[in-house]
């Protein structure tokens, strides 16, 4: 039995972490992408968010997001493990329980299409056990990486939003 979906009452951010992205050098495609799959969904006008490689300023997105009540946030980029690369750090200061078999299954879906898929430290976690929770996600930057994580977590987020809104 499949929960009651309600997409169109799931407020959304959508993050970037890119240096390159920030200053012009490079145009972002999977952020755009993201933004218009998930209102197709139904989500009411996806918030799409541009920030520097930078903890302080991606625990700045995130805090923003929950503030506004935001039951999704997706992190792009900032995933592996150069320099910079803080966002899952940065997600699990926010996360209260952290769910890593999401996070294995879009690695393990990416790594159906590329051996680059296990250079990503994906991080999936809910930000509170309740009606208030966020489901928070850090996935790949690329735009083949951001689909592949949509594909996994479009079909679980109505399990767990309608979870968080039973306790």
């Amino acid at each position: 039995m499949s929960p009651r979906w309600s997409p169109d009452s799931v407020r959304s951010t959508v993050v970037v972490v890119s240096d390159r992205v920030l200053s012009g050098e490079k145009e972002d495609k999977a952020g755009p992408g993201c933004v218009r799959r998930l209102a197709g969904l139904g989500m009411p006008e996806p918030r799409l968010r541009v920030v520097a490689e930078s903890r302080s300023d991606i625990e700045k997105e995130i805090a923003e997001a929950l503030r506004r009540g935001d039951r999704f946030v997706l992190i792009l980029g900032g995933s592996g493990f150069r320099e910079g690369n803080d966002a899952p750090e940065a997600a699990r200061a926010f996360i209260d329980v952290e769910i890593p078999g999401i996070a294995e299954q879009i690695r393990a879906h990416g790594l159906a299409k590329t051996p680059l898929a296990s250079l990503s430290r994906e991080v999936v976690g809910v930000s509170a056990r309740n009606r208030t929770g966020a489901l928070i996600v850090v996935s790949p930057g690329s735009s083949g990486g951001a689909q592949d994580t949509l594909d996994v977590v479009e079909p679980l987020m109505p399990h767990i939003l309608a979870q968080l809104d039973e306790a």
